[in-house]
């Protein structure tokens, strides 16, 4: 088992690391929690018992990390190394990246992060990019390349005691996000333009957006009026009429549109 000193060499600054085999599953889900929180200081984090159906199977969640600005989030499993990757692992993990959320959702949410409303909630699971990370309690690498494979990424939490039963944990691992949301634009035909609120991140100029049906074309960011305007440089937009636009971007820095359902209930 490792030990690490914190500070000077001294007992009181000695920690030894707990075996992970002595956890049941719910202790440890309240180290990673602890953990979670101080680590990962511009997310949310919280209890969410969620239940999302993939191929007929229904799942239920145990965590989620909600980003403060609201771009994305993850839906957080806790797992002891020694369950089954093959039948309990994986399909949980499928189930939460590829499955579509039941209501219960919404009010597991409400109820472990008490500043979001219903529609706050519902906003977060229809349009916000939803991502999947697994915590473990210790390294298992044949668990690597399966996890990859369907995009789930994975952290390991220890944890570590000193002679007096105070704790600390290690943390190896980071959070990287698929896609986030930058913002909803409201299209306005007369101008032939999108506009956003000037919050939103898109860097001012002449960038490349893939349009809903798929192609990519250069638009024109500008600010004017306090909001800011997106106009494609050529062609027509074949927006429509009256629509609500998500601008999306992925990690490698992509920039696509995606139609709202409705107007988007501001987090």
């Amino acid at each position: 088992m490792k030990t690490f000193i914190a500070g000077s060499c001294c007992i009181e600054n000695t920690f030894h690391q707990v075996d992970p085999t002595e956890f049941q599953e719910i202790e440890f889900e309240v180290e990673v929690l602890k953990a979670l929180n101080c680590v990962f200081p511009d997310y949310f984090c919280g209890v969410f018992a969620g239940s999302f159906v993939f191929e007929g199977d229904r799942r239920v969640s145990d965590l989620a990390l909600i980003h403060k600005s609201f771009t994305h989030w993850f839906v957080v499993e806790v797992e002891l190394s020694t369950h089954s990757l093959e039948s309990h692992v994986l399909p949980q993990l499928r189930c939460f990246r590829f499955g579509e959320p039941e209501s219960s959702c919404i009010t597991s949410l409400c109820r472990g992060f008490p500043d979001l409303s219903r529609e706050n909630a519902k906003t977060l699971l229809s349009l916000i990019p939803r991502s999947a990370v697994v915590i473990t309690n210790s390294k298992n690498s044949s668990w690597d390349y399966a996890l990859r494979a369907i995009d789930v990424q994975q952290i390991i939490i220890s944890v570590f005691k000193d002679h007096h039963g105070k704790t600390a944990h290690e943390v190896e691992g980071s959070l990287q996000f698929t896609r986030e949301n930058i913002g909803f634009a409201t299209y306005l035909p007369t101008d032939n333009s999108l506009r956003l609120p000037k919050s939103c991140k898109l860097p001012l100029g002449k960038i490349q957006i893939e349009d809903l049906y798929g192609s990519i074309g250069t638009w024109i960011v500008r600010e004017d009026d306090g909001y800011i305007w997106i106009t494609k440089e050529k062609g027509t937009t074949l927006f429509p009429t009256g629509a609500y636009i998500q601008i999306l971007r992925t990690y490698d820095g992509s920039i696509s549109f995606k139609v709202s359902p409705t107007e988007y209930e501001k987090i």
